[in-house]
């Protein structure tokens, strides 16, 4: 009997957690993948966060499944021209501050924790977006939209912008421009004193079926999540493994030891119950940002089935 396809799409196929998935080293039981180079037509997919809660509002009724291939803390995503007069969180009230979209995830997470971590008021905050659309998302933020055509990197570089909030690594920071820096020059040690004090490992991607497929192939939830363990443990396995001799990072290993000191020896669970603080975040975060109308209660995204499955 033929296996069903899977049609599934992931933005970042190449990441460790993904590839044993996405290379076939790891098998989708009852199930044969076919890998979707876009979103459109997928069976499943890595859904942000943010656009998953969004979804939600509007009526979507896709399933879950607690598998997170794409987690970062975002402290270290907000970014500074030198000349700003920001010293500290709190320097960013009353400063002209670009985010890629307001209910980005990584764009939510950061400024959740600038509200909730830090005591920074985000309705005294000049806010711009790259969205057109988010000009009025919470009654007593006003949001203004960038142009088209402008360059939040470059305007933060030139000092037509404050700060940026961004998914990604700026193109200036990478290139070591003197005008530009990270809010928090030791983001490392930050973000590591953020996880104390929280207990949160902000999660971005979720893995997400569409809610016709899980109707037509109940089993499919539970087959993958099965499958994402197993790729991650792999992936595990492999970092565990890396050689001195072979990696040109000097101390990958020590470095693979501070974070288990700090986090524990699982530290990427895939459950929903270890992983109930960074998601009973978000959707606060989402709320207080005014992303959704209500709070959103996470366990309603997920499968059940899958959210039963003991192990982690």
């Amino acid at each position: 009997m033929a296996m069903a396809k899977l049609r599934f799409h992931l933005r970042e196929p190449a990441v460790d957690t993904n590839r044993p998935i996405t290379d076939g080293t790891v098998k989708v039981e009852g199930f044969e993948l076919e890998l979707l180079a876009e979103r459109a037509g997928a069976d499943a997919w890595d859904a942000g966060l943010g656009s998953l809660l969004r979804g939600r509002v509007k009526g979507a009724r896709h399933v879950s499944i607690p598998a997170f291939p794409n987690r970062k803390f975002r402290l270290s995503y907000i970014y500074v021209n030198q000349a700003a007069g920001i010293e500290s969180a709190r320097d960013l009230e009353g400063k002209r501050v670009a985010v890629s979209s307001w209910g980005n995830t990584a764009c939510m997470w950061a400024k959740g924790a600038l509200q909730n971590h830090y005591g920074v008021d985000l309705r005294r905050i000049h806010w711009f977006s790259r969205d057109p659309g988010e000009t009025r998302v919470h009654p007593e933020i006003s949001i203004q939209p960038l142009p088209e055509d402008a360059d939040p990197d470059s305007l933060l570089a030139r000092g037509g912008l404050d700060a940026v909030i961004d998914p990604n690594v700026l193109p200036s920071i990478t290139r070591k421009d003197p005008r530009v820096r990270r809010l928090f020059r030791d983001y490392k040690a930050e973000e590591q004193s953020y996880y104390r004090s929280t207990g949160i490992f902000p999660i971005s991607h979720v893995i997400t079926l569409a809610g016709q497929f899980v109707a037509r192939y109940p089993e499919a939830p539970v087959a993958l999540l099965r499958a994402y363990r197993r790729a991650r443990d792999a992936a595990l396995e492999r970092i565990e493994g890396m050689d001195p001799q072979l990696i040109i990072i000097s101390w990958a290993n020590a470095l693979l030891d501070e974070q288990r000191a700090l986090m524990g020896e699982n530290y990427w669970p895939y459950n929903l119950e270890e992983n109930r603080r960074p998601l009973e975040a978000i959707t606060c975060f989402a709320h207080e940002q005014g992303v959704t109308p209500e709070r959103i209660h996470y366990e309603e995204l997920f499968s059940p089935q899958a959210a039963a499955l003991p192990g982690r």
